[in-house]
């Protein structure tokens, strides 16, 4: 058991896991070495963390009286109730990180924001990618996320079949004359490329005849296999290859002065 000892020598320090406060002296943080275990919770952590003079006032021979007799309104314990002597010989050196922090665990959590910090990131690329993947048929459409819809396609199924761009198909060239063979027909034959950078399902071409005042007389919408002039069963073209139509339609008359094009 301790000796008594002076007011003045006597120091408080505080448990870093429980914030539960003890008394210790000069003489015993020194056989301690600075390192004690808390007698609420059990951590082992360094008494000179936190260290303070003791300014309560102290019954005479206080270490010497049951531990349970002191106040325990301010949860304020002898030293007798730190572990000062029963392993520290055996217990490896601590670095002053596991004597404030405790065990291995809690190392774990000192680098805690910069684990989450990564976890956070990765997360973010995670969903952001499944966004853009469960929308790629959407997004294609939109040449701003075209990039990252392939670069995720190099990767993960794509059908090119359902891609679909038409804003990028451009009409390079187009030709409306009378039927070589068959009376009361117009022959119509062109091309058009694709200029988006990825491969896209053959669109539909309309074609829509107007007068000279710009009113419409007629229209109508082609599929691949009635425009395309070789390769009916084809499904889809490639970047900057062009493609060739052919169509035969009814003569509208003289009142149809103009014709336009569109795909969808």
């Amino acid at each position: 058991m301790f000796s008594s000892t002076q007011l003045g020598d006597v120091m408080e320090t505080t448990c870093t896991e429980c914030e539960s406060r003890f008394r210790l002296t000069e003489e015993q943080l020194k056989q301690a070495y600075g390192k004690v275990r808390c007698g609420e919770c059990g951590t082992l952590f360094n008494a000179l963390i936190g260290l303070k003079n003791y300014e309560g006032d102290l019954p005479p021979g206080y270490v010497e009286q049951d531990r349970e007799k002191n106040s325990a309104a301010d949860r304020t314990q002898p030293v007798t109730d730190f572990d000062l002597e029963s392993d520290f010989d055996q217990r490896p050196e601590l670095s002053l990180h596991e004597a404030m922090y405790g065990s291995e665990r809690r190392s774990i959590f000192t680098f805690g924001p910069l684990t989450w910090l990564i976890g956070i990131l990765l997360l973010s690329a995670v969903g952001a990618a499944q966004v853009v993947y469960y929308q790629r048929y959407q997004l294609i459409q939109n040449p701003r996320y075209q990039q990252q819809v392939i670069a995720l396609c190099r990767f993960l199924p794509c059908a090119e079949s359902d891609f679909s761009s038409t804003g990028q198909i451009r009409l390079i060239e187009r030709n409306v004359f009378t039927h070589p063979v068959t009376s009361n027909a117009l022959m119509v034959t062109g091309s058009f490329v694709n200029r988006a950078p990825f491969t896209q399902k053959l669109p539909d071409l309309l074609i829509s005849l107007f007068d000279l005042q710009g009113k419409l007389i007629a229209n109508r919408l082609f599929t691949p296999t009635e425009y395309l002039s070789e390769d009916k069963n084809r499904g889809v073209i490639k970047p900057g290859i062009p493609i060739q139509f052919r169509l035969e339609i009814i003569d509208p008359g003289t009142d149809a002065l103009t014709y336009e094009f569109e795909f969808f």
